[in-house]
């Protein structure tokens, strides 16, 4: 069978370990009575097990295995899967714990267990995981308690994590809000079958619309992407949330950029690109997957926003903004309609205020929502309500799903009051494709997630030959100059000195101050041991630069140094961090721009996106600094060349992709930007060692 077949749609299941004194055991073979195919029990100390016929091994059943589960102490796994594999299953779900979670040990069972499955052609899924769901075949292989009881009717949404305890609570919110999920699926360790194995076929399943997915582990880019890329073409939609995108999971690296970019950056700006929507928590997971499930994707981010409350109203229109949403003002022909429905004291602009007078008035209400609704200048309805409960909210609850029938445009409810006082009337409505949330914010990101992004990268330049530049670990910029001019990216005019004798002779050809910079490759950060010093006068350079590698000595003694790079000292301007990180498994380059300078961790003014870009989209990066207004001319000072800094940011990142996975990173920190040029006036690059 193929692992689809033998995963989802399986003829038969076998539960090695099977048992009704465990509660897991228990619950695995209680769930499956509802499976289509046949159910075998295995357990030599048992003849029956829940009405069931038991057998003592896989190779004394009465018919053929497809899916084998397994739930008995880690050390008797092996055997299992080798019996699984003379049994003739496809496919093994390791429910069982101990393995690469418990450390060296446990990693060289799961090993052991791989090669096992691998010799016997095998797929398997876990270890410690708990298992799968697939309504269509009735199959419930899980031993999680949130699936007890009465599930409700198939929603097309699809469910893959790693995190067992997650998912169950994932499946559990669903139950609680009457969403049946389609298909349920806990990979565990991913020690065969990863998420991303799990999401591919499910994404190719006919019954499944909606996937949302839990990852701890960044996957494959190039695999996410094509994911991505299937989900699109099938007109679906992936939800994913990830752990691990604190400070705390920030690369430990030397450099500027490596300091301000979170691991998985590639991930996350991948996804954003690819048009898969990342979210924050649990709840918003699912949240945003049952609106995908019946929504449209909106035109643009307008709302129109109806409530009884103008504080609750205003809350909505100053948390729109943060959003990237707008309100605006209702066009004259949906005021006109509005006006006989809201009274005097109300408004009918944007947010509508209809007042408790209209809200107790549930004709009335819904009349309003159909109005707004129907606004040309509308993409989503927004209804904002608070202290409405019981039996008056389901009647509430009732008119908005009316007025939501009649529309083509999404409706969301921000519902905020007691969850006790409105559990009818949002469950009427959640039922029903409104998704209710319990405050403004999260209704508005909601609103949010559904407004398409047009993520693009710039077309890759033709090569520049620039892999020859990479010829050691870590480029100093004395060995970085030539790669500055193959980029056409300008650069102070200097030389490297042997020692101070030399850098003297040097500095009375550049001018009357100069910059001296020890050069190191195992000194990223120079100026943090005394090796840079800036405005020397040219007579006094020999002097300065012997002070200097003596002080570096003294506070680097392990550093090797080839000598001091002699420069001309650029005049002010606005400094810039301009960084990239290499491509690697499968994920595009990443570039980072932002405030440059001795500053730039502390005040963390920088933006991320995927290279290559051109000068356009160098230019909005820029534009979306905080900083800015200093490049564009802050209280009358001149404007700097932000064509000059665009034209060099692009270079570089073009500069990423032609080198590919040989470069580890590259960066200039500061591109010093004038009225007429940008210059990069310090410059670090590292290599990467192939795999």
């Amino acid at each position: 069978m193929t692992t689809v077949d033998g995963l989802l749609r399986p003829r038969s299941v076998a539960i090695v370990g099977a048992s009704e004194r465990s509660a897991m055991a228990g619950r695995l073979t209680r769930y499956l009575r509802d499976f289509d195919g046949a159910v075998y029990p295995i357990n030599p100390n048992h003849r029956e097990i829940h009405g069931l016929p038991c057998y003592p091994s896989l190779l004394e059943l009465p018919g053929p295995v497809d899916l084998v589960l397994v739930l008995v102490p880690a050390s008797r796994v092996l055997p299992v899967v080798e019996e699984a594999g003379r049994a003739g299953a496809s496919c093994v779900v390791v429910l069982s714990s101990g393995f690469a979670e418990i450390g060296a040990d446990g990693r060289e069972l799961q090993d052991q267990l791989v090669a096992a499955a691998k010799r016997h052609g095998l797929r398997v899924i876990g270890p410690n995981c708990q298992g799968l769901i697939y309504r269509p075949t009735g199959l419930t292989a899980t031993f999680t308690a949130a699936a007890d009881g009465e599930q409700p009717g198939d929603s097309g949404i699809a469910y893959v994590g790693q995190s067992g305890a997650l998912g169950g609570s994932f499946l559990g919110l669903a139950r609680d809000r009457g969403i049946g999920l389609t298909a349920w699926i806990s990979v565990g360790n991913q020690a065969d079958l990863t998420a991303t194995d799990a999401a591919e076929l499910l994404v190719a399943d006919p019954n499944v619309r909606v996937l949302a997915c839990y990852l701890e582990e960044l996957p494959d880019g190039a695999r996410w992407t094509r994911l991505a890329a299937r989900a699109a073409e099938l007109g679906k939609h992936i939800v994913v949330l990830r752990s691990g995108r604190s400070s705390a999971g920030e690369r430990a690296i030397a450099s500027h950029t490596g300091a301000l970019v979170r691991s998985g950056t590639a991930f996350d700006l991948l996804t954003r690109e690819s048009g898969a929507i990342q979210v924050d928590d649990l709840d918003e997971l699912l949240d945003v997957s049952v609106a995908l499930t019946g929504a449209p994707s909106l035109r643009a981010g307008r709302i129109g926003v109806i409530t009884s409350s103008g504080g609750a109203g205003g809350l909505a229109a100053d948390q729109a903004e943060g959003n990237g949403l707008a309100l605006p003002e209702l066009d004259a022909s949906t005021q006109a309609a509005l006006a006989p429905l809201v009274p005097s004291f109300g408004s009918v602009v944007n947010p509508v205020d209809v007042t408790a007078q209209v809200i107790n008035d549930h004709a009335q209400l819904g009349a309003v929502c159909e109005a707004v609704a129907e606004s040309a200048e509308v993409d989503a309805v927004l209804v904002v309500l608070t202290t409405i409960g019981g039996e008056p909210a389901v009647a509430v609850a009732e008119s908005i799903l009316r007025a939501a029938k009649r529309s083509a445009k999404p409706f969301v409810v921000a519902w905020i009051y007691s969850h006790d006082q409105i559990a009818a009337a949002a469950s009427l409505l959640r039922r029903n494709g409104v998704s209710v949330l319990s405050t403004t914010t999260a209704a508005l990101r909601l609103i949010r997630h559904l407004v398409p992004h047009d993520e693009r990268r710039a077309a890759v330049a033709a090569p520049r030959g620039l892999a020859g530049f990479l010829g050691r670990p870590a480029l100093t910029e004395a060995d970085g100059a030539e790669l500055l001019d193959a980029m056409r990216i300008a650069r102070p005019r200097g030389r490297l000195a042997a020692g101070p004798a030399e850098a003297g002779a040097i500095a009375g050809e550049l001018g009357d101050r100069i910059v001296l910079k020890v050069q190191s490759p195992d000194l990223a950060h120079k100026s943090d041991v005394g090796g840079v010093v800036v405005g020397v006068p040219a007579e006094q350079v020999r002097d300065a630069a012997a002070d200097m590698l003596e002080t570096v000595a003294a506070n680097a003694p392990e550093a090797r140094i080839d000598g001091v790079l002699v420069q001309e000292l650029l005049p002010g301007g606005v400094e810039l961090l301009v960084g990239v990180q290499g491509g690697e498994d499968g994920y595009p380059p990443v570039l980072t721009v932002g405030m440059g300078g001795t500053t730039t961790e502390l005040y963390r003014d920088v933006v991320s996106a995927l290279g290559p870009v051109d000068a356009e989209q160098a230019t909005a990066l820029l534009r979306r600094l905080r900083g800015w207004p200093l490049l564009d001319g802050f209280r009358g000072r001149p404007r700097c060349d932000v064509a000059a800094a665009a034209a060099a940011i692009a270079s570089i990142s073009q500069a990423a992709v032609e080198l590919g996975d040989r470069l580890g990173e590259l960066e200039i920190n500061p591109l010093v930007v004038h009225g007429s040029g940008a210059v990069a006036a310090d410059l670090v690059v590292t290599g990467r060692t192939r795999r």
